[in-house]
C-alpha cells in the first residue's frame, strides 16, 4: 500500500508541479469543464463479521464534468476487493412448540470491477479548498467469485453483477483551474450472497465496502 501511494505521487508530480508555478489567488469556478484523474487507497470489506482479514489497496480513474460551481457528475472505474462471512447457530429447542431455526454459515470472497455514477455537491470552507457530499448509484462486475463453507441448504449462485449505492463526503482542493487534488471517503451497499430464512423476515446478507481515496484530476483542455 505504502509502495503504491509513492508510485502515485511520482506519477503526478508534473501536475503537481505545474500548478504550484501557476498557482492562482482568485476563486476558481470550474464550472463548464471536465477533469480527468486517477485516485488510490485502501479498501475496508465491512460486510466480513467473523474476523477475517478485510484490508486491502483499490484503485482507479475519474471523469468528472461540472454542471456549476458547486455540482458535478462524475463516473469512475474502481477495482477492489470484496466479500461477505456469516454464521447463525442452531437455535431449535427440541421441545414441542419448536420456534428455532437451522444453522446456517459462509464465506465468500470476491473481487470487482465496479463503475460508479455519482452527483457530488461542493460546498466552499476556505477560497479553493472545500468540502463534499456525493450520492450515487454503482454496476459491480465480478472478476473473482469463490464461496466456500456454505450451509448446504444456502445457494451459490448469485449473479457476477449487480448494482450498489454509493455514497460518500471528502475534501477537494483546486491548486489552479486545470488540477486539484482531493482525499475522500465512500461506502457501496449492494449484492446479496446469502439468503438466510427466517420466522418473520429474512436475513441477508449483502456485500458492503468502505473505501478513502486520494486522488489528483485535472483539466486537459487548452
Amino acid at each position: 500500500m505504502k509502495n503504491a501511494i509513492i508510485c502515485f505521487v511520482f506519477i503526478f508530480i508534473p501536475f503537481l508541479m505545474n500548478a504550484q508555478e501557476t498557482a492562482e489567488t482568485v476563486i476558481i469556478n470550474p464550472k463548464g469543464n471536465w477533469y480527468f484523474g486517477a485516485e488510490i487507497g485502501s479498501n475496508t470489506i465491512a460486510s466480513f463479521k467473523l474476523g477475517e482479514p478485510n484490508k486491502s489497496f483499490q484503485v482507479g480513474v475519474l471523469a468528472e464534468y461540472y454542471t456549476g460551481r458547486h455540482w458535478s457528475l462524475s463516473g469512475r472505474i474502481k477495482y477492489f476487493e470484496t466479500g461477505v462471512s456469516f454464521y447463525r447457530p442452531d437455535t431449535h429447542s427440541g421441545g414441542w412448540l419448536d420456534l428455532g431455526s437451522d444453522a446456517y454459515s459462509g464465506f465468500f470472497k470476491g473481487a470487482v470491477i465496479s463503475i460508479p455514477i455519482t452527483v457530488k455537491w461542493e460546498f466552499r470552507i476556505f477560497k479553493n479548498f472545500s468540502g463534499s457530499l456525493k450520492l450515487g448509484y454503482a454496476q459491480s462486475f465480478e472478476t473473482k467469485s469463490t464461496y466456500t463453507n456454505y450451509s448446504e441448504n444456502l445457494k451459490t449462485d448469485y449473479p457476477k453483477n449487480y448494482g450498489s449505492s454509493n455514497s460518500g463526503l471528502g475534501f477537494n482542493y483546486f491548486l489552479n483551474n486545470k488540477t486539484a487534488i482531493y482525499v475522500d471517503f465512500e461506502t457501496y451497499f449492494g449484492g446479496r450472497k446469502a439468503k438466510i430464512p427466517a420466522l418473520i423476515f429474512d436475513n441477508d446478507q449483502y456485500v458492503m465496502n468502505n473505501l478513502i481515496n486520494i486522488g489528483v484530476k485535472h483539466n486537459f483542455k487548452k
